[in-house]
Formats: C-alpha cells, structure tokens, sequence
C-alpha cells in the first residue's frame, strides 16, 4: 500500500536528471505500488508508458508533467532521448518488472544514462538491495574462429556509486519542441 505522508516521501531517493527508473503496475491497482514506485511517478519530468496503464496509476503523475503512451520498443526510444536531455524519465510498464527490465538496462547503459528498477510492494527486490542481471551473449565468428558464449553479470548500484556516470543537469526548458525527436 502506498501512504500520502510528505514525510515519508521526503525519505525516498532521489530521481536525479538525465536518469531512467522502469515500474511496473501489474496488475493496474494503485494501491499495489510501493511508495518508491509513487515517489518514481510524482517526481519524474516525464513518464512514458505502455499504452495498457490504467487509469487510477496514470492519476499519480502530476499533470503539469509529460505523460505519453508507446509500444515497448519506442517506450526504450523514448527514455533515452528524454534522459540523454536531462529529463527525469520513469518507463511504466504494465506487467512484470523484469520482463522488460533487460532490454531497457542494456539500451541505457550503451548511451551511460543511469538506470534503476523500481520494485513494488510484494517484490522481493528490496529499496537497498543490489539488482542482479545475468545476461549471456553469443559472439560473433571472426575469421573461421569458432564463436563463444560470452557471459555478463550486472549489478546496479545507487546512482550516487555509479563509476564513470556524469550527473546530467536539468533541462533549460521543459517545452514540448523538445518531445519532437
């Protein structure tokens, strides 16, 4: 269940500029988020969501801030771009977390946008806990040699940890010529 209380919002991380949080609303009830995942939502510049959200979680987002629907694919086109200009960006998704958390994790990472997810209530990913990501690749034959699997462990780590990450600054102008791209 997530609380009002201002002071436990003010308790929650923050949703730093030219960063991407993914959330997930499973099962559409407002009421199974976490507070983290209300904080993601009231804190963001902009939110870009699948297009199957209901209503009652899409109330949590401010309305002076951007909200848009798009597929999976350019949902992750979206945040990207957004992040890359500074924006504090949440993909909401509709379904489980870590379905889509892969993909958006390794498309933000290529560019060095922070990225996080956001567990809900009931998750067993903790506010504190690291994320693991286990990812196997398979690379590519050169020369007659005979291809690999090629194994990637990722952990997240808070973005304040984060080595070789930039903090972005806010955007100059929230206009909405800049959404064009």
């Amino acid at each position: 269940m997530f609380s009002l209380d201002q002071s436990h919002e003010l308790s929650q991380p923050e949703l730093s500029y030219g960063s991407v949080w993914l959330v997930g609303a499973p099962d559409g009830n407002p009421r199974n988020l976490s507070p983290l995942a209300v904080h993601a939502l009231r804190s963001a510049d902009a939110v870009i969501h699948d297009p199957g959200i209901s209503k009652g979680v899409l109330d949590l987002v401010r309305q002076t801030h951007y909200c848009e629907a798009a597929e999976p694919l350019r949902a992750i086109e979206r945040v990207i771009k957004l992040g890359e200009d500074g924006w504090r960006v949440v993909q909401l998704v509709d379904g489980e977390v870590m379905d889509r958390a892969v993909q958006s994790a390794v498309r933000t990472a290529e560019r060095n946008i922070p990225f996080r997810v956001v567990p809900n209530a009931g998750e067993a990913v903790g506010n504190e806990a690291p994320l693991g990501l286990f990812l196997v690749g398979k690379t590519l034959s050169v020369g007659g040699a005979n291809p690999r699997p090629t194994l990637f462990l990722l952990f997240a780590t808070p973005q304040s940890d984060a080595a070789g990450t930039v903090p972005r600054q806010r955007p100059l102008d929230f206009s909405m010529s800049g959404l064009a791209g």
